[in-house]
């Protein structure tokens, strides 16, 4: 038999038990459980996938598009200084120091002057325009007999000199965001640390979220008890500014990670840094919101952003923080203490010496003294956009923003606007009937035409209605040059001829139409130039009567009037109704002596690339020789000296200009226009309600026209006749040229042909 072998004994551990039925299920359960979550995850990530995609397509296409809507910015003509112009010095320093030069011990940096006892140095900043580059130039001013000398370094004398075009305001069409647009390499370097030092020290190590940032912040904010420092990086508060609203949700707080982590991916450190700089919210200006530092730094200090100091640029960053907190205009202390700390963090980070820490937390905050720019500009800035609309719609305007020269001389723009509200105080303080009085002026180049100041009101801000354009009224005496003109023009007329000043009377519809002088007297027979000169009524109307009323109408429309009018023996008298602006178009021809008869507003207009979009080129056109214009432009410089504006005459006793009153029928309005070697002006000053006043040409608006020359260093106007025109001393009681011993004689110009054929010595041998 066989022996049987018995069982090997089993291997299973001691501590192995069986598997039983809830382990069994639980382990199903499990992998369901992760299959299905596996499942669901997937499925789930497929729409955060989407909306991821959909951010990235947002962040890079408002990145790489239009990225701002800056409404177009509106430049001044540029400031030029010429030698041998009449200037003060301290009118000079004025005048760099309002265009945001610094006076410092010496001039060798861009955007700074010094000053001695009788000089004055800059070196001026260099700009762009429509006319091509200007580079920057160290000039010397000096001042010889209250005429300027410009010079070289070298000491080589300059003919000229110019101060570059002055930001006057922006054509918003409904847009509400300030802003100018920096390039990268337009940005000061010490600014980019500084912003980096406070805001995001992590900024070139990190990819848009900063968790060294975040842990930084939260220790700072935990051992203070308060939050002291954000952990938002540069590149999140773009985020926010640029994409997403001001609301404190975690989904906004994921867009706001997602999309800094996208933004990073996409665009270097450099496009970051410079989108943040133009993007930043500083300060908020009625209804403008100010963004930017450049923007901020023209606001606050007047000047470009890369002549700032370092206490300057502190300040401006440490407003990132509450811009609304520390405004320095609102609140100057609470702007200087953040100042103060954003220079301590510097100086912590080993930035700034302990000693330039010291020297700069004790420099006060000099902000800009300038006027608002809409109030001053305003009335301009209308005029702007009313040329515009022709060419760009509205939008446009208001979003590409378009570089737009004009020829606004800022000088005169605020020389025009202090005289008419100092005149009109005065008035209405002398005579309380005149409350309410308003006025209106604009301000040619007397040569070019191009419009150089232009005030709608007599208040000190702007007040949305332009009387320089919209305050159509009868325009008196004005009319009176134009029409002597006329008779100039026929050949049958000179200054000299007679005309006999006595009443009339017409028949005009049935009615009877009997004119008077202002005096309600009769003067006899006079010369042309006098009957003009003392703007006797009678003596005018004869004189349309011999040449024909409808040669007056005529001559108006040749001259520009475009108003449709109809011509009767009233017209002879002003009651042609025109606007300041269309006085002023009616005087170009004249006082430009046939060199410019349209007025020019809009000089042209560029792109954010320097390329040219349009430039305005002026219609000058003038149906009538430059001879017979400057002879009457002589003719009417004879109001001053013998006529109804002596009293400017008296104001400027050595200055050889030409000018013209007028009063309408009860004293409605007052109008003055005034004639120098620069300017053509025009003055009205009037009540909105039409009612009568106590004040005539030479007693309102001749004051006005004679605080702003004041203010601007006029010169006279040429001695020099253009061909086809000669100035003669004519004898008082013949037709004849008088020699210089003669005593009485009169100056006159006259059209070759037309003088005095014979000639007196005025010798006498007993």
């Amino acid at each position: 038999m066989t022996k049987k072998t018995p069982a090997k004994p089993s291997r299973k551990s001691p501590t192995q038990k069986k598997k039983t039925p809830r382990s069994s299920f639980l382990k199903r359960m499990f992998r369901a459980f992760f299959k299905w979550g596996l499942i669901i995850a997937l499925i789930g990530s497929i729409p955060f996938a989407g909306w991821v995609w959909w951010l990235n397509g947002q962040v890079v296409s408002r990145f790489e598009g239009q990225k701002w809507q800056v409404p177009s910015e509106v430049y001044s003509a540029p400031i030029i200084l010429s030698s041998g112009a009449p200037w003060k010095k301290q009118d000079l320093e004025n005048l760099l120091e309002e265009t945001g030069y610094r006076f410092g011990r010496n001039s060798q940096n861009v955007g700074w002057a010094a000053r001695s006892q009788t000089k004055v140095s800059a070196h001026l900043r260099s700009y762009v325009d429509h006319l091509g580059f200007h580079e920057s130039e160290r000039r010397i001013f000096s001042f010889q007999d209250g005429r300027l000398i410009i010079q070289a370094l070298n000491g080589d004398e300059i003919n000229e000199a110019r101060i570059e075009p002055q930001r006057i305001g922006f054509l918003y069409g409904g847009n509400t965001e300030s802003r100018q647009i920096l390039t990268y390499d337009d940005i000061p370097k010490p600014l980019i640390d500084i912003l980096i030092a406070v805001e995001d020290r992590d900024f070139y190590q990190h990819w848009g979220i900063s968790p060294t940032g975040i842990a930084r912040a939260a220790f700072v904010n935990l051992t203070h008890g308060s939050r002291r420092q954000g952990g938002s990086t540069l590149t999140q508060q773009l985020v926010k500014n640029m994409y997403l609203t001001s609301e404190r949700t975690y989904t906004r707080k994921l867009t706001e990670v997602v999309m800094s982590l996208l933004l990073e991916y996409h665009y270097s450190k450099e496009a970051i840094l410079t989108a943040y700089m133009n993007e930043v919210y500083l300060a908020q200006l009625g209804s403008s919101a100010l963004h930017g530092f450049a923007a901020a730094s023209q606001h606050f200090f007047g000047r470009p952003l890369n002549e700032l100091n370092l206490d300057e640029f502190a300040l401006l960053v440490g407003m990132v923080k509450g811009p609304s907190l520390y405004n320095p205009e609102r609140s100057p202390n609470r702007a200087k203490d953040r100042r103060n700390t954003v220079l301590a963090i510097l100086k912590n980070q080993g930035r700034l010496s302990e000693a330039d820490y010291n020297s700069l937390i004790k420099q006060p905050i000099r902000l800009a003294d300038k006027q608002k720019e809409r109030s001053v500009f305003g009335d301009y800035l209308d005029l702007v956009a009313m040329q515009l609309s022709r060419d760009f719609d509205e939008t446009t305007l208001a979003t590409k923003n378009l570089r737009i020269y004009t020829g606004v001389d800022i000088r005169a723009q605020r020389a025009a606007s202090l005289a008419m509200q100092r005149q009109v105080a005065a008035l209405e303080k002398r005579d309380p009937r005149l409350n309410g009085l308003q006025g209106a002026m604009v301000v040619t180049d007397r040569l070019t035409g191009q419009v150089r100041a232009v005030v709608g009101s007599s208040g000190q801000n702007y007040t949305g209605f332009n009387r320089a354009l919209g305050a159509v009224r009868p325009i008196g005496s004005l009319v009176k040059p134009p029409l002597y003109l006329s008779a100039l023009a026929t050949g049958r007329y000179t200054w000299w001829t007679e005309i006999e000043d006595k009443k009339l009377r017409f028949n005009v519809g049935g009615q009877i139409w009997e004119p008077e002088n202002y005096d309600r007297r009769t003067h006899g027979v006079v010369h042309l130039y006098e009957a003009m000169a003392k703007s006797y009524n009678l003596a005018t109307v004869s004189l349309a009567q011999q040449i024909g009323f409808d040669r007056v109408g005529d001559t108006l429309r040749q001259l520009g009037v475009k108003r449709h009018f109809t011509m009767h023996p009233a017209m002879a008298l002003g009651a042609l109704e025109l606007s300041p602006f269309e006085v002023s178009r009616l005087y170009q021809p004249i006082a430009s002596q046939g060199k410019s008869s349209e007025l020019g507003v809009v000089l042209a207009v560029m792109d954010q690339k320097d390329q040219l979009m349009k430039r305005f080129n002026q219609q000058n056109d003038v149906p009538f020789t430059d001879a017979l214009l400057a002879v009457t432009l002589d003719g009417m410089t004879k109001t001053p000296k013998i006529g109804t504006a002596r009293a400017a005459q008296a104001a400027f006793p050595d200055l050889n200009f030409a000018a013209k009153t007028g009063t309408t029928n009860q004293q409605k309005d007052s109008w003055f226009v005034g004639i120098t070697g620069d300017y053509s002006s025009t003055v009205w000053l009037g009540d909105d309600n039409n009612v009568p006043l106590s004040i005539t040409g030479s007693t309102g608006a001749l004051k006005v026209w004679v605080d702003f020359t004041k203010n601007v260093n006029p010169r006279s106007l040429p001695d020099t006749l253009p061909n086809g025109a000669a100035r003669y001393n004519v004898l008082g009681s013949k037709f004849e040229i008088a020699a210089d011993r003669c005593k009485d004689k009169t100056p006159l110009a006259f059209i070759l042909g037309t003088e005095p054929k014979d000639s007196t010595s005025c010798f006498w041998p007993f």
